[in-house]
């Protein structure tokens, strides 16, 4: 992973470790989370098993989940990190 030219912190997805967003200078984005499944939530494959695929629908581009914690934007659009906050923000309280 290249090195960011800009760290946004993210709050509301895992109070024991809550993800960062990080630009990196040629427009990509990778969103970093200390865990996947995160701290708060059982393991079960129908919730977290396409959160990559769930996270694209909700921000509207592509995603690519490169490692367990590790998911990749190549091309955001101008609103990405704003729809990454909102998703990850309201996730925890959704069915």
């Amino acid at each position: 992973m290249d090195e960011p030219v800009e760290v946004i912190f993210l709050v509301g997805f895992d109070p024991e470790g809550e993800p960062q967003i990080r630009c990196i200078a040629d427009g990509s984005l990778f969103i970093v989370f200390n865990f996947m499944p995160p701290s708060w939530a059982e393991y079960t494959p129908e919730r977290f098993d396409n959160f990559d695929r769930q996270l694209a629908v909700a921000i509207g581009v592509n995603v690519e989940w490169e490692d367990r914690e590790v998911f990749r934007i190549q091309t955001p659009a101008p609103d990405t990190v704003t729809r990454v906050r909102e998703f990850l923000g309201a996730y925890r309280k959704s069915p």
